[in-house]
C-alpha cells in the first residue's frame, strides 16, 4: 500500500506529542508500506521519502499536489495538530483534490472536535472518509454526525522506558543534582497555564522535590514558571535525549492536566512514565480512561486539585509498600500495536473505494 503522510510540522527534537506521533506512525507504516511523508514546518533532514513543503497555504498548494500527485498514493493520511475542526476537515478535502484516485483519513490526536452545532455540521459536510480519534468519545460523536470514525490508542517504546534499579536512580539523581533522599514527583511537558501544572506548587515540601523536565517545543509562560520556582519546583528547561532518565529518577509521576487544548487526548508522558513502573496520579484526561478504565496497580485518578494533592501523599507515604504494576497496564500499548491498526484500518479505506473486479 502505498500511503502518503501529511503533517504541518516535524523536528528532530520529539518532546512534543503530535510530531512524536507522525514520526513514530511514518517509520513504523514505512516498514511494511511504501511511505512518503510531507510536512510544512520543522527542521528535520529532507530524504526521498520525507519531503518539507515550503507553502503553508490552506487553499491550492501546487507544489504539494504534485508531490502527492507524482507519488500517487493509495491513501492520503493527515495528521492534524491538534483536534478535527471544520478548518482541518476542510484541508483534508483539499489534499484528497491532489489525488482523487487516494481514500483519505484523519488522524486527530487532540479530542473534543465537535463543540458546537455548527462544527457538526460541517463535518457531517465536509466528512473526509475516516478519521481515526484519541477517544471513544470523539468517535461516538462523528459517528453520529454520519463521519466513519475509529477509536486508536496510541504507544510507548517499552524497550526505551524501562524501570530503574535503586543504583540507577541514585545515580541518575546525583547526574542531574538532586538529592537522593527526597521524594521527587515528576511532570514533564509544556510550562503552560492550560496544562494546570500551577497544582504542582502545593506538592512542594522540605522532603519533596517537584521537578518539571520542560519541553523546548513551545515558549514557556514566564510567569508561571516564576511562581513555581518561587515556591521551591525545579524546571529542568533542556531538551532530553534519553528522557526516560526522567522517569527514572522519580518516585511519582503527576499529571494535573485539565484543558483538552494542552495536550493530545493520550499524554505520551502518562505512558512512558507508566512503562517506567511508577505511580501515577492523573486526572481523566482525554482518552485514559479509555486505556484504562479504572485506577489500581498504581494508577491513580485525581477529581481536583486537592485530591491530586492527596493522592500524591498517599504515595509518598506509602511508598516502601506500594507495589505498582503500572508498567503491565501500559505494555500493550506499543507502537507496533499502533501501527498495526493503523495499517488495518487504511487498508479497510482503500478496499472500500476499489471497486470490486
Amino acid at each position: 500500500m502505498r500511503i502518503c503522510i501529511y503533517t504541518k510540522r516535524l523536528t528532530q527534537r520529539l518532546d512534543e506529542g503530535i510530531a512524536r506521533v507522525a514520526h513514530e506512525l511514518a517509520s513504523g507504516l514505512a516498514k511494511h508500506h511504501e511511505v512518503l511523508t510531507l510536512f510544512s514546518l520543522g527542521d528535520v533532514v529532507e530524504t526521498e521519502n520525507l519531503v518539507r513543503i515550503t507553502s503553508n497555504r490552506i487553499g491550492l498548494d501546487l507544489r504539494l499536489r504534485a508531490r502527492i500527485r507524482s507519488f500517487r498514493p493509495d491513501v492520503i493520511l493527515y495528521i492534524v495538530r491538534g483536534p478535527a475542526t471544520p478548518a482541518a476537515l476542510l484541508f483534508g478535502k483539499i489534499l484528497g483534490s491532489y489525488w482523487q484516485a487516494a481514500a483519505v483519513a484523519i488522524l486527530a490526536p487532540q479530542t473534543r472536535s465537535l463543540r458546537s452545532g455548527w462544527a457538526r455540521k460541517c463535518a457531517a459536510f465536509l466528512n473526509p472518509g475516516l478519521i481515526l480519534t484519541t477517544s471513544t468519545t470523539d468517535r461516538t460523536e462523528f459517528s453520529r454526525v454520519g463521519c466513519p470514525a475509529e477509536f486508536v490508542p496510541l504507544g510507548v517504546n517499552v524497550d526505551a522506558f524501562t524501570p530503574a534499579t535503586q543504583d540507577v536512580k541514585r545515580a541518575l539523581r546525583h547526574k542531574y543534582g538532586l538529592p537522593e533522599g527526597q521524594f521527587v514527583v515528576l511532570h514533564v511537558g509544556h510550562i503552560q497555564q492550560g496544562r494546570n501544572i500551577g497544582a504542582l506548587g502545593c506538592l512542594q515540601k522540605s522532603d519533596t522535590q517537584v521537578l518539571v523536565a520542560a519541553s523546548t517545543f513551545s515558549q514557556a509562560n514566564a510567569s508561571l514558571a516564576r511562581q513555581l520556582q518561587a515556591q521551591g519546583v525545579r524546571f529542568l528547561n533542556q531538551y532530553f535525549d534519553r528522557v526516560q532518565e526522567m522517569y527514572q529518577l522519580a518516585d511519582v509521576y503527576v499529571f494535573p492536566t485539565v484543558s483538552e487544548e494542552a495536550c493530545i487526548g493520550q499524554p505520551l508522558s502518562v505512558l512512558e512514565a507508566m512503562a517506567c513502573n511508577l505511580p501515577v496520579v492523573s486526572t481523566k484526561f482525554g482518552g485514559l480512561p479509555d486505556l484504562f478504565p479504572v485506577d489500581g496497580d498504581g494508577l491513580y485518578y485525581a477529581d481536583s486539585p486537592s485530591d491530586i494533592a492527596a493522592k500524591t501523599v498517599y504515595v509518598r507515604e506509602h511508598l516502601s509498600s506500594i507495589q505498582p504494576r503500572t508498567r503491565e497496564l501500559v505494555k500493550p500499548y506499543s507502537w507496533e500495536r499502533t501501527c498495526r491498526e493503523v495499517s488495518r484500518l487504511l487498508s479497510n479505506q482503500v478496499a472500500r473505494r476499489t471497486p470490486a473486479a
